[in-house]
């Protein structure tokens, strides 16, 4: 689900989590937990059936066992979308969710106490593209065109208005917002008749599309790959209730990324056996499961190998003053009041050559 949440539906999911929230963070190391304790979280995943190609840290860690060998037990339920899993995460539903850095930042701009503990991946979720045929080559190019979008508000529209009044073009005025669904007959429908010259939406809806044999020119500006794309997010309540169960499930996940990237063919049997959907072929061997998880090797791996899930301050910044500008109605968020990075050393404190040794010794079973 892109679609982000309203400001009146937000607001009023968020209403008892505001209540009595407290702004203080745990300190890091140990939380204060015992080693033989043993914790549950429950977390809303961004999908219908749990995981994508690009969530692979959390499936390794929770097919692998790393949660349990933790003490943790972990529930992941499927929300449907961003805007439902940062919904069910505010609402006390789920203790933590994995919702797209928009869904996340729209609550952070209306004052609601969300706060990210692991910067899962960085880059780029939204895109704007065109049809090689229409021989536009940059943003400039798109004054006076009609731009397809997934629907109206959708998380993409805040990106695309703002590249659009980077290059002087009003995105009221001179172009045409035009809803052409999210990557299915419909768009496909769009594209092909040239009812839209353009289609902005986010890079699942454009697998689909490449799967189908369209051939489309990235005009994506290059700042967009320093914002955030996902985290482990939670509020800062149950940032103050379950500091231990929390940094568990960061070390885990950790864990889940570093086998993953040992061993890229073995999560992707793990998710073939997932979501085998996703890893479906076309009649050119390709597959949109194949797609993303080739992008997510660009987007997950870390800038520092040995801190998974350490925050980008200054991309988050931009950011979140990218979103602020589209309205009115959104304050002022520093980024560093809604990073949490105690539990960033407690995460990366894992034996990486057992997790090597594991990746190593994987047996495949999707093949």
């Amino acid at each position: 689900m892109k679609k982000q949440l309203t400001l009146t539906a937000i607001v009023a999911v968020g209403a008892l989590a505001l209540a009595g929230c407290s702004a203080d963070t745990p300190e890091g190391g140990d939380g204060g937990g015992g080693e033989g304790e043993q914790y549950e979280l429950t977390m809303a995943m961004a999908a219908e059936d749990k995981y994508t190609a690009e969530w692979w840290g959390w499936l390794a860690a929770d097919t692998l066992g790393y949660y349990e060998d933790q003490g943790l037990t972990m529930e992941f339920v499927g929300a449907g979308g961003s805007g439902s899993a940062m919904e069910q995460v505010i609402a006390g539903n789920a203790d933590a969710g994995n919702p797209s850095a928009p869904a996340f930042g729209e609550a952070a701009l209306v004052g609601l106490p969300v706060v990210n503990v692991f910067t899962y991946s960085s880059g780029a979720i939204f895109g704007i593209f065109v049809p090689e045929s229409e021989g536009i080559t940059d943003i400039a190019g798109l004054n006076g065109m009609n731009i397809g979008i997934s629907e109206a508000g959708g998380g993409e529209v805040a990106f695309l208005e703002a590249a659009l009044r980077a290059e002087g073009i009003d995105p009221i005025t001179d172009v045409q917002l035009i809803p052409i669904g999210d990557g299915g007959p419909e768009t496909l429908a769009a594209l092909e008749s040239g009812s839209v010259d353009a289609y902005s939406t986010a890079y699942n809806d454009i697998f689909a599309l490449q799967t189908a044999g369209v051939d489309l020119l990235d005009l994506t500006p290059e700042i967009y790959n320093t914002f955030p794309a996902r985290g482990i997010i939670t509020t800062q309540d149950t940032l103050s209730e379950k500091p231990e169960a929390l940094q568990r499930l960061a070390r885990g996940t950790a864990m889940g990324m570093h086998f993953c990237l040992t061993n890229n063919d073995a999560c992707v049997d793990m998710l073939k056996g997932a979501i085998p959907a996703a890893f479906e072929e076309n009649a050119d061997g390709v597959s949109q499961g194949k797609l993303r998880f080739e992008l997510s090797l660009k987007q997950v791996p870390p800038a520092d190998p040995d801190r998974y899930g350490a925050h980008d301050v200054e991309g988050t910044q931009e950011f979140l003053d990218l979103i602020a500008s589209t309205s009115d109605d959104y304050q002022e968020v520093d980024a560093e009041s809604v990073l949490n990075d105690d539990f960033i050393d407690y995460a990366n404190d894992f034996d990486r050559a057992d997790v090597e040794a594991d990746a190593e010794a994987y047996v495949p079973e999707n093949e």
